[in-house]
């Protein structure tokens, strides 16, 4: 029997895994950026029409040692009318590409070759990406200052690579991360072994650390009532969120998933505030935050785990987005 809250899915062309994704509004439509290990894809949800975004290789002479492509992790943003696509893994540092032109804008920094989560926020053009890596690095590209140089090899002989700076108090185990505001500052929330932390991205200080139970899986930044929250799931199953402001704990409830939790994803619908959670056994759940409790059954159908999930607007109206194993990415209506 088909769940009436299904609206449409769509199997990404490549055949292969949606390893993450991110919603994006490009002239008015949404479109899914969904990356499949080292292939780079875009679902127009509208018209329904998928394209494969060939990307610029890396110059792997520059180095001297071979860089793969590596996107596990990716968040991409719209700057000047540029779609703009910053991914890492296993194999490979940060790096940020123009998905229409395919252009390499800058290249991952030697030997810097894993990250663990990526997210990036842009302000007057200028793009700040933070990568948890072997140790938590902030990233700043800016194309219209002459004195920010590249992260990675550039043609000018003379030019240093840009240093990062580093994130403090996060460590290089961090499991995710979300890059937002609070307040109309960037702030970074990050979640590792046993720890939840919020950082002004600006002045570098860590405003705030609190501790859960187990390894955080994933991580997210949204408000209840106005208040503004960050949440996080755990090995222990529950959805967690503390005041980011004052730091206060808000709520936990279990999940109720059998899996492992890895995806979340929140966001203000109306009068209320969503919660999507993906796991391993398969379903997604949706979530009301206010209340603490799960809006309708969960959601099923995929063949093998929920890695992503979003809630974004589509055609005027909020659906849900899931994807993981075997490529398909489903569509949902969270109000039935």
């Amino acid at each position: 029997m088909t769940d009436s809250r299904l609206i449409k899915s769509s199997m990404i062309p490549s055949e292969g895994n949606v390893d993450d994704f991110a919603v994006v509004d490009v002239n008015g439509r949404p479109w899914v950026v969904c990356a499949s290990r080292n292939d780079v894809w875009t679902w127009d949800l509208i018209g329904d029409a998928w394209l494969e975004r060939p990307l610029d290789d890396f110059d792997n002479g520059s180095y001297g040692i071979p860089v793969y492509p590596d996107f596990e992790h990716m968040d991409v943003t719209v700057v000047d009318g540029r779609l703009l696509f910053a991914a890492g893994g296993q194999h490979q540092g940060p790096g940020l590409w123009d998905v229409i032109s395919g252009e390499l804008l800058d290249a991952p920094p030697e030997f810097r070759s894993c990250v663990h989560a990526l997210g990036m926020t842009s302000a007057d053009g200028r793009i700040t990406l933070v990568a948890g890596a072997a140790a938590p690095e902030v990233w700043v590209w800016d194309p219209s200052d002459p004195e920010v140089e590249a992260w990675g090899p550039t043609d000018d002989e003379y030019a240093e690579e840009q240093e990062p700076r580093e994130l403090p108090g996060h460590s290089g185990d961090m499991s995710d991360l979300v890059v937002g505001r609070l307040r109309g500052r960037p702030v970074v929330v990050s979640g590792g072994d046993g720890e939840v932390l919020l950082s002004d991205l600006e002045s570098e200080e860590l405003v705030h650390k609190w501790f859960a139970d187990g390894l955080v899986h994933a991580v997210a930044l949204s408000e209840v009532d106005g208040r503004p929250v960050v949440l996080a799931v755990t090995d222990s199953g529950e959805l967690r969120s503390w005041d980011a402001v004052g730091g206060e704990p808000v709520g936990r409830f279990p999940t109720g998933h059998t899996g492992r939790t890895s995806a979340l994803a929140a966001a203000v619908v109306g009068a209320r505030t969503l919660a999507v959670t993906g796991s391993d056994d398969g379903t997604a759940r949706v979530w009301d935050l206010a209340e603490g409790r799960q809006i309708g059954a969960p959601l099923a159908g995929h063949e093998g785990e929920v890695w992503t999930v979003a809630i974004t607007l589509m055609g005027g109206r909020h659906v849900v987005l899931t994807a993981g194993r075997g490529g398909v990415v489903r569509v949902w209506d969270p109000s039935v």
